[in-house]
């Protein structure tokens, strides 16, 4: 016998849908963001900044309507819900009941952010940046963290793929696909984007010259007072020149340098002896030695050089075009392919000029081994905010979208800093901030649905009553309300 599924008991039958009820909204954690701004004065500081600015013309001259300020502020709140493209802000803009939660109540529709966002030059970018720098530098007192510090930078690049024609600066990047490449650098012991460029991804690294304007300009956003600033790149960014002008900023760096026969030659001057364990890395060997870049017209640096174990039938199982060949000397990897060796070393190179009295070889290794942080930055910004996608044809537009995709970063890693609940997630490496994924911060916090009633001057949301997180919700809003003033 056939049974109706609407007949069935456990079934709801038929349901009837209806859109009737204006108290509902689906982002009832923005009240969170909201009392974040408003305690802090995010809007007005930005304004601020971007009123001083006198190298390009004001993004609004009438004062009616959303202000510059709001604009960026609303575009990072409608980021943090998950907003991929201006037409995605519409959503944040349709919910009527929760206006009264948001940083900025008023959120512009996708046309005039779109036409807005066009506006804003890079002195008005650079103005954002210093806004949010004033901002955290007040988290951080209040919180009472040593203004005094060392400050590591990380600065890296990650490509986003765009499609149609007509994406103004987007070109055609090494892997043929066309998009962008985003640079960014962050502060490592805060987990906090300071600056960024935005370029076409035919430039794979920008020059010397450029990659020392980003580091200068992020160390003028820190508070008076910081400890020596150390600044941590990857190969590609590998230069003497870098070195030199680093130097000159009193930077000290930490760079890890290509496998060229230069390295080769400096590796085979290292004796047995000399290697020892890495720190947390099984099977993995340091050592160091003297070393002067070609053009580096300064004292000999340190050569830190590090060695893992890597078995034949690893390599003969792996991808013949694999990258971990490349880490390989050439006559060791013909022996572990003919037979000859069970096994061999893959080798990695770390260029610095951080003092042996400040650090051991093994410390440097693991200090620079942290770099990958800045990819769990832009993790972040890929998989919790849109900088998978950069959605306008015009340049300007998509480096507004960039900074605002960075301040909605920035503003998660604040809440994380001012509520313990919200930051909890296991174990961080040595030196990284506590975070959640802003990913989780969104079912978490952020998009979730409540009912918005008002009673005796009181507003309060009703969340469901089987919402998990309750406890993490009720604390980090009750952490940004406690917030002093400004």
């Amino acid at each position: 016998m056939r049974v109706n599924a609407d007949n069935d008991a456990t079934s709801p039958g038929r349901l009837v849908i209806r859109a009737d009820d204006p108290n509902l909204t689906p982002y009832a954690g923005l009240a969170i963001v909201g009392a974040l701004a408003r305690r802090t004065r995010l809007v007005e500081l930005i304004d601020a900044e971007l009123g001083v600015v006198r190298t390009a013309r004001a993004v609004k001259r009438r004062r009616r309507g959303l202000s510059p300020g709001a604009l960026v502020v609303s575009l990072a709140e409608c980021q943090i819900t998950g907003a991929e493209c201006f037409d995605d802000i519409e959503d944040v803009r349709a919910d009527r009941a929760g206006a009264v939660l948001r940083a900025v109540a008023d959120t512009p529709s996708a046309p005039a952010a779109r036409q807005l966002a066009k506006r804003f030059r890079r002195s008005h970018i650079r103005a954002i940046e210093r806004a949010q720098a004033r901002v955290a530098e007040r988290l951080d007192r209040d919180a009472g963290r040593d203004s005094g510090e060392d400050v590591t930078f990380d600065l890296d690049a990650t490509d986003t793929e765009v499609y149609g024609s007509g994406k103004e600066g987007a070109a055609r990047g090494h892997g043929g696909a066309v998009g962008y490449c985003s640079y960014v650098v962050t502060w490592a012991q805060r987990g906090r984007a300071l600056t960024s460029e935005l370029t076409g991804a035919n430039r794979a690294r920008i020059s010397a010259k450029e990659s020392v304007a980003m580091i200068a300009r992020a160390a003028k956003l820190l508070g008076a007072g910081h400890g020596q600033i150390t600044a941590r790149v990857d190969s590609g960014f590998y230069s003497a020149e870098l070195m030199g002008a680093l130097r000159t900023q009193r930077v000290r760096f930490s760079m890890s340098a290509p496998r060229t026969s230069t390295m080769w030659r400096a590796l085979r001057e290292i004796p047995e002896h000399a290697w020892t364990d890495a720190t947390s890395m099984r099977g993995a060997q340091v050592a160091e030695t003297a070393f002067t870049p070609t053009g580096f017209g300064h004292e000999p640096l340190r050569l830190i050089v590090r060695r893992v174990t890597v078995s034949a039938s690893e390599l003969r199982a792996g991808n013949p075009r694999a990258r971990r060949r490349t880490t390989i000397p050439a006559d060791q990897l013909a022996m572990v392919l003919d037979g000859t060796l069970d096994s061999t070393f893959a080798y990695s190179f770390i260029v610095t000029d951080i003092p042996a009295a400040d650090k051991t070889t093994t410390d440097v290794e693991h200090f620079h081994r942290q770099r990958a942080q800045i990819e769990e930055r832009f993790k972040d910004a890929k998989l919790g905010q849109p900088l998978r996608h950069l959605p306008s044809g015009n340049l300007d537009a998509n480096r507004l979208w960039l900074t605002s995709c960075l301040l909605a970063l920035n503003i998660t890693a604040m809440i994380c800093d001012i509520s313990p609940a919200a930051a909890a997630s296991g174990d961080a490496p040595d030196g990284a901030p506590l975070r959640r994924h802003a990913k989780a911060l969104r079912r978490i916090l952020f998009s979730v649905a409540a009912r918005i009633t008002r009673s005796a001057r009181q507003t309060t949301l009703h969340l469901s009553e089987h919402f998990r997180y309750l406890d993490v919700f009720t604390a980090t809003y009750d952490a940004a309300l406690a917030l002093p003033d400004p």
